[in-house]
């Protein structure tokens, strides 16, 4: 296969173009050292290692065919279905955000977009950058009696697009915004009823006028329709973490349990047992005694913050405080109920027979729990880890114990039978992983328990009402998990449930994971690394300009639909806490965070202009486009950095003094601030539900202007990242708008002033 003399490749990979800007590569590991299996992932594959195995050919190479788009691609190796690897003989790659590095490819021109001079008028159209593709719903996408029609050009290079249908109707066609080097024209078509509307595109610039080379098909009946659940945008997220948020009976407390209020970074003696120490490896393992006594007796608390979405992590029955190695998803865990009855559940039940099923008191604890929650408003939705368990799951210890022999022998990824070795999640032996396919999972019979565990959280009773169930699931590492399962598995969610809302863990931008065929909502892991470069970054900060550059992008790529109901974060259980990230800035979002890493990194408590600039970020969250989530503690000026710091006890007012009374106790004007900001998007709709439009990004000032708008007000907020107050003339303002937050101060006719590190908001009703 020879390859194409223009791009710059890697000796592991070989490429020739095809059509439609397509380029057929082959990728060989190379590397010398013994593996057993490889897989490709990247951007094109959702990142998931089911779809790209690398077959050993005659010479002994491991090799495999993908078709993949012109431009720069990022991907990886998944190696021994354990570890992530940047290709070892591709020197060209980038910071993953994680500690590791992407390999990237670069195919064609469209790698190299700064040799390319666009000139409008020039007559002069470049047609490598078009693109139009009605499969990606950031070209095309059903919106109730109308399609949005989007096509790429190279910015700056075309005068004027017009959308022609075979019918002869013609469409002027807007730029709607910037999408890096590229500029995206859009229109809307109205649906037709019957037959499909078959469109193409003319360009023009100077005196040239030209049609591009296809022509598409709108074709309404395999165009997904993106439909979330109507109140996604209205939700206001706050993560819980369960053992860490409240402990409300100890007399369910596990046999050791650290003092609530005790010094993170002391050691209880039963912690330096066999010679442990705090990091080696007492502090991963604790238990602090949150149950859901605890949890459900603070619903008045977190309806009086304002909050009226919960999102929980792993509640299932596990070995550790966490629970993200299962033992079972069928029973909710007993350490956060009234009493121990696990094991016998376990005991007379067949795992994949739901008839057999029973309910045991931390399951009934937990429903209990659900019907207290909506009573008072707010929705629940739990981690749905599908991708693997832990070792003291029942399916896996009767693998363990039988073989070959076992009836859940196909269940799990195993390499050897003798000796016994199997693949765990991210190499940790202690997470099996299921075994996949490119449709998902391997065997039926895992697929099936995972639809039966979903119908009975959703719908407890069975009677076909899912009023009593939780109201959606937040997914751990979806794309380990090949994407026809997800699709199969939204059919079925939604047939329980129509509104129910489905969130994936995905940490880069995420399209098609949201074309309406998948997930409702991703964690927008780009809108916080976009606003910490921007308000917590100092020598490595972003313009203004830049940051609502980067989440416009963000805006284009997905279906309009999808985009209010995003999970707008800043930080998770994941990351560093918000606080601690703003006292430590210019590193690369979630890297060099770690402390057992080695890491550089100040544990202190941060001080007042970093909990400033974190009232600026949550003002932020409260008034962008997205459902804005709150994790635990961040409102009362927690801080920590990553994994496990970030996962330290809340602090309670009716729990101090903890042992560092100077440290812990509750930033009062932290969480009145939260209170506030809370408040003013609940009472404002427009925040809610409103368009977005950028009104001003004055990067010589550090401020932010944009609109909020929809039918009934308009919210114009303003927001200083700088460390001086700004007076700004705003001619938008007329006297119909009442400021609701921030310094009423009116310096002058048109005037008005932000204070430093802060914002304002004013609204009006149309």
């Amino acid at each position: 296969m020879p390859r194409e003399a223009t791009t710059n490749l890697p000796p592991s990979v070989v490429a020739t173009p095809g059509a439609d800007q397509q380029w057929d590569c082959e990728f060989t590991w190379l590397s010398d050292y013994p593996v057993r299996s490889v897989a490709l992932v990247g951007d094109f594959n959702g990142w998931n290692a089911s779809t790209h195995p690398l077959a050993r050919g005659a010479d002994g190479r491991l090799r495999v065919q993908a078709r993949l788009a012109g431009g720069v691609q990022r991907y990886k190796f998944h190696v021994d279905g354990e570890r992530w690897a940047a290709d070892p003989d591709n020197p060209d790659g980038e910071a993953d955000g994680h500690g590791g590095r992407n390999s990237l490819l670069r195919l064609g021109a469209l790698a190299r977009l700064d040799e390319l001079e666009a000139h409008m008028g020039d007559g002069e159209i470049l047609g490598p950058a078009l693109r139009h593709d009605p499969n990606l719903p950031i070209d095309a996408q059903r919106s109730g009696s109308s399609a949005l029609l989007r096509l790429r050009t190279l910015a700056g290079d075309v005068e004027g697009v017009t959308l022609v249908t075979r019918s002869g109707r013609r469409v002027p066609m807007q730029v709607a915004g910037p999408l890096g080097d590229f500029a995206l024209w859009e229109a809307r078509l109205p649906i037709p009823d019957g037959n499909a509307t078959e469109y193409t595109f003319l360009l023009r610039d100077g005196a040239k006028s030209v049609t591009t080379p296809k022509t598409y098909v709108l074709d309404v009946d395999s165009m997904p329709d993106f439909d979330a659940p109507s109140w996604a945008r209205h939700a206001i997220w706050y993560q819980i973490l369960m053992d860490r948020f409240r402990n409300g009976d100890t007399a369910n407390d596990p046999e050791r349990v650290r003092p609530w209020r005790s010094e993170w970074y002391s050691v209880s003696d039963f912690e330096e047992e066999d010679g442990q120490t705090f990091w080696k490896w007492s502090v991963y393992g604790r238990r602090y005694g949150g149950d859901l006594a605890g949890l459900t007796g603070r619903l008045d608390y977190l309806a009086d913050l304002g909050v009226n979405a919960l999102y929980l992590n792993p509640v299932f029955q596990a070995s550790t405080y966490h629970g993200y190695d299962a033992t079972s998803f069928v029973h909710v865990d007993e350490r956060f109920g009234p009493r121990r009855d696990y094991a016998e559940a376990e005991a007379r039940e067949d795992l994949r027979d739901p008839s057999t099923w029973t309910w045991t008191a931390a399951d009934r604890a937990f429903l209990d729990f659900v019907r207290a929650a909506h009573e008072r408003g707010l929705k629940v939705i739990i981690d749905g880890v599908w991708n693997h368990v832990g070792t003291t799951h029942p399916a896996f210890r009767d693998v363990r114990a039988k073989g070959q022999d076992s009836a859940f022998a196909d269940w799990f990824d195993v390499k050897s039978w003798e000796p016994f070795r199997y693949a765990g999640w991210a190499g940790y032996g202690e997470l099996p992983v299921f075994k996949k396919s490119t449709e998902g999972f391997h065997t039926s019979a895992v697929e099936q328990h995972v639809f039966d565990v979903t119908r009975r959280w959703m719908d407890p009773d069975g009677d076909g009402d899912p009023s009593d169930g939780i109201d959606g699931w937040r997914l751990d590492v979806p794309n380990e998990i090949a994407l026809p399962f997800w699709r199969r598995w939204r059919e079925h969610v939604k047939s329980i449930n129509p509104e129910a809302y489905l969130s994936g863990e995905i940490w880069d931008r995420a399209d098609e994971w949201l074309d309406g065929r998948h997930l409702d909502a991703v964690m927008n892991y780009p809108f916080a690394r976009a606003t910490i470069a921007w308000i917590g970054h100092k020598r490595r900060k972003i313009t203004v300009s830049e940051c609502d550059r980067r989440l416009a992008e963000l805006r284009l790529a997905y279906p309009d639909e999808a985009n209010y109901g995003l999970m707008n974060l800043v930080g998770s259980h994941d990351t560093d806490r918000l606080a601690s990230m703003l006292k430590n800035p210019d590193r690369d979002y979630d890297a060099g965070n770690r402390e057992q890493d080695g890491a550089q990194y100040d544990v202190r408590k941060p001080g007042p202009v970093h909990y400033r600039r974190a009232r600026l970020v949550a003002l932020l969250q409260m008034t962008y486009l997205g459902a804005p989530m709150v994790y635990y503690g961040d409102e009362v000026g927690m801080w920590g950095a990553d994994d496990p710091a970030c996962r330290k006890p809340m602090l309670w007012s009716d729990l101090e003094p903890f042992e560092v009374p100077d440290e812990n106790r509750v930033h009062a004007e932290q969480l009145a601030f939260y209170r506030r900001v809370i408040g003013l998007r609940r009472a404002h709709a427009a925040l809610r539900d409103g368009s977005f439009r950028t009104l001003r990004a004055d990067d010589e000032h550090d401020v932010w202007v944009f609109v909020r708008e929809n039918d009934d007000e308009v919210a114009v907020v303003a927001l200083n990242a700088s460390r001086h107050p700004r007076d700004l003339e705003l001619d938008v303002l007329d006297g119909d708008y009442a400021n609701v937050h921030g310094d009423a101060r009116r310096d002058g006719a048109g005037t008005f002033h932000v204070p430093a590190i802060g914002g304002r908001v004013w609204v009006r009703p149309k």
